[in-house]
């Protein structure tokens, strides 16, 4: 089956966090949204199937997991990425993948400690850290042939104080995929120095052939047992509003204290919608659904990068590996942080996320979500190029 990932779908009016929030975030709502990481594609037909199946039976109370769930998640692990994960290491958090690392960065941290977190990267991993009243020990990352790396002599020197590591892989924004030699560096740092390693996966499924996943539950026992590695069907699957993620931690005692936690605020349950939503997108049809999904923003990527070329050369598109997320330089443009954010919102009416919410290094940068009809981001494009030109007569 081909799918449709041109068709524009009107999101105004359903409480989209993406297309409902102009005038609220903004102050206006006649910009394009391209910064919420969350799709404007319809979701695979056999998960929408499985939901409206649900949502027939009239009675939507609470919901447990039983084998076939398990069975789900763990042949996805098996089929996707190679890895055969034991299912009593699996846990789950219904709120998301953010609220699964707080609360272990609360168990294993005290505040005060140090969590060390590579940059850019995502904001809301730096709100836990210090919000919690946590360290946050940035390790900026380097610029290399195009693409960003990882500064191990940096991390070596932070990783003697830090308590704990945040890492996002693939990464958000860049898009990196980062390879099985750098996460086995970066572990063996971190091993060393007996700091405990979250893995922020939730980006994984969109990924092409060509850049491969490696995840962490295959380097070994003792990695993953310093480990906690965060799965989620709500990036490739664009589910974000049925709110689920899997955790695997190989620690029985800090599973169980992880399990205590959920059953103390409540949170142990699945959506019943999300569950139904889960097992049909691991099936071979969700499968082929995603991987069509992943050509298509790959064509958009190839679109972009060649607009950009020919039309906007003041910015510059950084290599993209993986995820619908790409990371502009626009260090070409007279603007930087928020006054670049500015600028595309109002004279361009394009919304982007602003890159100095990664961090420092993205002062001069912005993110955009390409996960949309090609329609549509051309419309932006056009609107971004010649909101550049009256700048630069």
């Amino acid at each position: 089956m081909k799918y449709d990932f041109d068709t524009l779908l009107e999101r105004k009016g359903t409480s989209s966090f993406k297309w409902d929030t102009g005038m609220d975030y903004f102050g206006r709502d006649d910009v394009i949204p391209m910064w919420v990481a969350d799709m404007d594609f319809a979701c695979a037909p056999c998960v929408v199937e499985a939901v409206q199946k649900r949502a027939a039976h009239p009675i939507y109370g609470y919901t447990v997991r039983q084998q076939s769930y398990y069975d789900s998640v763990m042949g996805w692990l098996k089929r996707r990425y190679g890895f055969s994960v034991s299912q009593e290491y699996l846990c789950f958090s219904p709120p998301g993948v953010i609220y699964a690392i707080n609360i272990v960065v609360r168990i294993l941290t005290e505040p005060g400690d140090t969590v060390l977190i590579p940059t850019p990267n995502y904001d809301s991993l730096f709100d836990l850290v210090t919000r919690n009243g946590r360290i946050l020990a940035e390790s900026p990352m380097r610029w290399e042939n195009g693409r960003y790396v990882l500064d191990y002599e940096d991390l070596e020197r932070k990783a003697e104080r830090a308590k704990a590591l945040i890492f996002s892989s693939p990464h958000n924004p860049t898009g990196r995929v980062w390879t099985r030699e750098e996460l086995e560096r970066l572990t063996e740092i971190c091993m060393r120095h007996d700091v405990f390693m979250l893995f922020d996966e939730i980006h994984c499924d969109f990924i092409l052939k060509e850049n491969p996943h490696t995840t962490i539950g295959l380097l070994g026992e003792e990695v993953l047992r310093h480990s906690m590695v965060c799965y989620s069907a709500s990036k490739g699957f664009n589910l974000g509003g049925l709110g689920m993620a899997t955790i695997v931690l190989a620690d029985d005692d800090l599973r169980q204290r992880f399990k205590e936690e959920l059953s103390i605020a409540q949170t142990r349950l699945d959506n019943v919608f999300g569950a139904a939503a889960l097992m049909a997108a691991y099936t071979p049809e969700g499968e082929a659904w995603l991987d069509q999904a992943i050509a298509y923003v790959s064509e958009n990527k190839r679109y972009l990068a060649d607009f950009l070329k020919a039309h906007i050369p003041q910015i510059q598109l950084c290599q993209a590996e993986g995820t619908y997320l790409v990371w502009l330089d626009c260090s070409g443009l007279p603007y930087r942080g928020m006054a670049l954010e500015h600028f595309m919102i109002n004279e361009a009416r394009v919304v982007l996320s602003g890159g100095y919410e990664f961090g420092s290094l993205g002062d001069s940068f912005l993110r955009m979500n390409l996960a949309c009809p090609r329609s549509v981001l051309r419309e932006a494009l056009e609107r971004m190029e010649e909101a550049v030109r009256k700048i630069s007569v």
